[in-house]
């Protein structure tokens, strides 16, 4: 046979408010991880260093080899091989549009849905830079 309990209003209050502030409280952190999203959306967008139009890259990839900053690009690899002084010199904001940017752009000539770029550098062949599956590490 079952047993039922028969609750008071005191614990329906209790629980009714405890159930509240879960409500409340899921809210908040659902509200804060879509303002997160739509800020790192904003700041990813102000870095873009590369035109718009990807067809126009490739002008700008041509004009950063006659630079010296960039040795090589593999877009079936998504691999940027860059001048380590050259690389050192730009600051954070450029090296992160730049990243991302060319991340988009193999992503658009290999047909994928994934934006990936791995930056190596020419004399050092260290890791310079990657954008991934392990997000945007800048070194």
């Amino acid at each position: 046979m079952a047993v039922f309990k028969i609750r008071t209003v005191a614990e329906a209050d209790k629980e009714a408010r405890r159930q509240t502030y879960i409500i409340i409280t899921l809210s908040a952190i659902c509200l804060f991880g879509f303002s997160y999203v739509i800020y790192d959306y904003l700041q990813i967008s102000k870095r873009i260093a590369l035109p718009e139009q990807l067809s126009q890259v490739d002008a700008v990839i041509r004009q950063l080899e006659t630079r010296g900053l960039v040795v090589s690009l593999s877009i079936p690899d998504a691999k940027l091989v860059v001048s380590d002084q050259e690389w050192g010199d730009l600051s954070y904001e450029e090296k992160v549009g730049l990243i991302t940017q060319l991340g988009r752009y193999c992503a658009d000539k290999n047909k994928s849905d994934l934006w990936t770029l791995t930056v190596i550098g020419n004399s050092s062949t260290a890791k310079l830079g990657e954008l991934g599956l392990v997000g945007l590490i800048v070194n």
